[in-house]
């Protein structure tokens, strides 16, 4: 590619600062007026204290000695009775929306209960872009498959938990899988890193408190003490002010990590305890420069919050407390309808009409999968069931739990239509098996279907699911993990009393490892060491980049979503790097979101090189909408390794614009 010489910095496009010069003075001033064991008191967590389980020092800024933490990236989880703070949709759910307005008020609903709780401190939202389908946390990241669709979502998720409490942004960086996490080895190149993996992280840099650093290693450094990671990267190039602390148990040392950028270590003192690092600064091996660093970048973080929300609860014991309102409760119900995607509609058979009858097929019908498992989750008592909703709509319904494919076949024969519900569950600390729906449901799905035609796909899923029997069915509805109000969600979709306006933020395989990934490249071939070293060889070609520069058609493409109405594209015009447009409701009710994505000069000749890359997206749910975007300097740019700097790349782009990445209903070319 031949380079334009325009040097972007990272940071003049993708951060200022995450903390006011206001906010920063005061905590030079805090910082300034404490003794040196109270400033060594906010580098380290102090464990259970008051029924909150994570606690970590304030320097008796927050009004006593201890800010108060909770997980989790979609609700709030600690030692809390349940019920008693909302089961939000997940993470990759907000996702699916691609709706960044709608991802503001989840962050500000979920902050207010965050506060209403007692803590200070949200630990979420998670950004890491999925590279490995099975990896168990995928559902905890709002990036899906692609850096854009992150960097779009996570600021406003950040602004909105900020309004209430401090936000951590996670896993700093390359948790992409939970097999060997927290002793293995992520070896990548630094342009992959920049280009795919970092965006998502620099954007939230303007806004969130802190970040925290993952378990993993990168290029034979552990993340909580990497210096091209921390100190380079986080707080050289994304100009971030806030902290850094350690997942739990991922600190390693004293003085590289201090030296390297790590301000805290949890969930309590092992290597940054005041004996240590008092020896540190005796050996000379640290200064006291570097633990007023850290001193302020906290407490500035503190001080960036509104005033009125520094002294949550004033500062009493609210753990108990019930959080979650009938508000937030409809707010969960519409999300979660809103983040369900239609994948597949024939004949129109959705929504459906209040009359029929339906059977319901699969134990999900009566006890759905609602949440992933880890120290994320949320425990609730509130979920509705399928069952309940519809029943409380006033449909007549039928249940069978699919356990005997006869009998789920009977039944649905018996009904005006069946609806198969399906989850597959995934969690913290190991990746999922397979990408299969659990409990036999790929095997009942083509027996119902056989003996009902009117047959309906549910299903709860963490990410990327296999869909071997897409072709028996007329219609599919997908949710991300989502939430309590699942039942009444998904009433709502299928009755049409919300239209599906989702997206599928990764591609559905036809088969499991599709890519053909090798052991090298994950889990990763075991060292000397003992532990995995999983290699990005396949570099930006993976997920729907590999789908693409392979030319292999998925299951289910990325950014894939019908809605209950028909839209046209038209009008395109190309103007300099302005991209515009005209979309169009032809029928029926419902959204849409057009994607706009672009071909570097090089995608055809170059293997390194993705087929096309996502820049835009808009969701638009009027009759008529026109739509123009203006590509900036970073939608054109390469990272220039030697120059440690973004570079403008000349040539001439295709421009493409679709309902999905292989759905491209115009195109157009552009010079730069």
């Amino acid at each position: 590619m031949a380079a334009i010489t325009i040097l972007l910095c990272v940071s003049a496009f993708l951060a200022t600062t995450s903390a006011s010069p206001k906010a920063l003075k005061e905590a030079e001033d805090a910082c300034n007026s404490m003794n040196l064991s109270t400033k060594l008191e906010i580098m380290h967590g102090f464990g259970l204290i008051d029924g909150y389980s994570r606690n970590s020092g304030c320097g008796y800024t927050c009004g006593r000695k201890t800010f108060r933490w909770d997980n989790g990236p979609q609700g709030f989880g600690d030692n809390t009775p349940p019920g008693t703070s909302t089961q939000w949709p997940c993470t990759l759910a907000m996702a699916s929306t691609f709706d960044p307005n709608l991802a503001y008020v989840w962050g500000q609903a979920m902050g207010e209960e965050f506060w209403g709780k007692g803590t200070n401190i949200q630990e979420g939202p998670g950004i890491n872009v999925a590279r490995i389908m099975k990896n168990g946390r995928n559902f905890e990241y709002v990036s899906g498959e692609d850096p854009v669709l992150g960097m779009t979502m996570v600021q406003p998720i950040v602004k909105g938990i900020q309004e209430h409490v401090m936000s951590i942004s996670k896993h700093y960086i390359l948790n992409n899988q939970e097999t060997d996490r927290s002793g293995g080895n992520s070896v990548i190149d630094e342009v992959t890193m920049m280009e795919l993996y970092a965006p998502p992280f620099a954007a939230a840099a303007s806004t969130t408190s802190g970040y925290m650093c993952s378990y993993n290693r990168v290029n034979g450094v552990y993340a909580c003490e990497n210096a091209e990671t921390l100190r380079t990267m986080l707080k050289g190039y994304f100009n971030f002010s806030g902290f850094v602390v350690s997942d739990w148990g991922a600190c390693h040392s004293t003085v590289p990590s201090i030296l390297n950028g790590l301000d805290i270590e949890m969930p309590e003192g092992r290597y940054f305890t005041p004996e240590n690092i008092m020896a540190a600064l005796a050996a000379k091996n640290i200064t006291t420069d570097n633990i007023q660093e850290s001193c302020t970048r906290v407490i500035s973080s503190y001080f960036a919050i509104p005033e009125d929300k520094r002294h949550p609860c004033n500062n009493e014991i609210c753990i108990q407390n019930n959080v979650s309102t009938p508000e937030h409760k409809e707010l969960a119900r519409n999300i979660s309808a809103m983040a369900t995607v239609l994948l597949k509609n024939d004949g129109a058979i959705l929504p459906l009409k209040k009359s029929m009858k339906v059977a319901l097929i699969g134990s999900d019908a009566q006890n759905p999968y609602t949440g992933g498992s880890g120290s994320g989750s949320v425990h609730t008592n509130a979920a509705i069931s399928p069952q309940t909703a519809l029943q409380n709509m006033g449909i007549q319904v039928t249940y069978n739990d699919g356990s005997d494919n006869s009998s789920a076949a009977a039944a649905a024969k018996a009904a005006d239509v069946a609806i198969v519900f399906g989850h597959a569950s995934s969690g913290e600390g190991h990746d999922r098996s397979d990408l299969n729906l659990e409990d036999g449901i790929d095997g009942v799905i083509p027996a119902v279907a056989a003996a009902q035609k009117n047959t309906v796909v549910v299903m709860a899923v963490p990410g990327s699911i296999l869909t071997p029997w897409r072709d028996d069915v007329p219609a599919i509805l997908l949710t991300m993990f989502p939430g309590e109000q699942y039942g009444n969600a998904i009433g709502d979709v299928l009755f049409g009393a919300i239209p599906p306006q989702a997206k599928l933020p990764v591609t559905l395989p036809n088969i499991d490892n599709e890519q053909n990934m090798t052991e090298h490249q994950y889990p990763g071939l075991k060292t000397d060491g003992g532990y995995l070293e999983p290699t990005y060889t396949e570099g930006q070609i993976v997920g729907y980049r590999f789908y693409d520069k392979k030319n292999i058609t998925p299951a289910f493409p990325f950014g894939h979503g019908l809605t209950y109405g028909e839209f046209t594209y038209s009008g395109m015009m190309v103007s300099g790097r302005t991209i515009s447009f005209t979309v169009e409701r032809t029928s029926g009710t419902g959204c849409d979101t057009p994607q706009v994505y672009i071909s570097y000069p090089t995608a055809d000749s170059d293997p390194k090189v993705p087929a096309k890359v996502l820049r835009y997206f808009k969701k638009t749910c009027e009759s008529k909408t026109d739509i123009s975007y203006t590509l900036t300097d970073m939608d054109v740019s390469n990272w220039n390794v030697d120059k440690k700097a973004y570079t403008v790349t000349s040539g001439t782009y295709q421009v493409h614009v679709g309902a999905s990445s292989k759905d491209i209903r115009l195109s157009g070319s552009l010079k730069v």
